[in-house]
């Protein structure tokens, strides 16, 4: 049996800064994903994610949640998923940032250097992208 997925870009975050860039562009908070929901009462730097593409956020929320999360220094990360269509479950994913250690990019550069290149341009794409937006927001 076939399963079909999609990929999705997927940004984690602690809720809380999450919450909050969600709330500047309108964001249904049920789109924020969290582990552990019955702790988040007691801690809401709880880590959390958001997919998109989603039900409940398109590209433009996504960019404009992130270029939040940049203007404020907060850290995050952002991954490539590929998603198992139906339930939800990863399948795969592909860390782009933060960027990958050195140590970690030796590993995959023995076992798959083409691979190895691609993530590296990815990783410097990313960055590149980031210091564009921290250069705009503060002028």
């Amino acid at each position: 049996m076939t399963h079909s997925s999609t990929i999705a870009w997927r940004l984690t975050a602690s809720y809380r800064n999450l919450r909050q860039a969600a709330a500047l562009v309108n964001l249904d908070p049920n789109a924020l994903v969290v582990a552990d929901s019955a702790g988040l009462a007691a801690n809401d730097a709880l880590p959390a994610s958001l997919d998109c593409p989603s039900y409940f956020c398109d590209k433009t929320q996504f960019i404009l949640i992130l270029a939040e999360l940049v203007r404020d220094g907060v850290k995050f990360d952002i991954a490539l998923h590929e998603i198992e269509a139906g339930s939800g479950t990863s399948l795969a994913y592909a860390t782009l940032h933060p960027r990958l250690d050195e140590r970690t990019l030796a590993m995959l550069r023995d076992l798959d250097p083409a691979t190895a290149a691609h993530m590296a341009a990815m990783n410097d794409s990313i960055d590149a992208v980031f210091e564009r937006l921290r250069q705009q927001i503060s002028g």
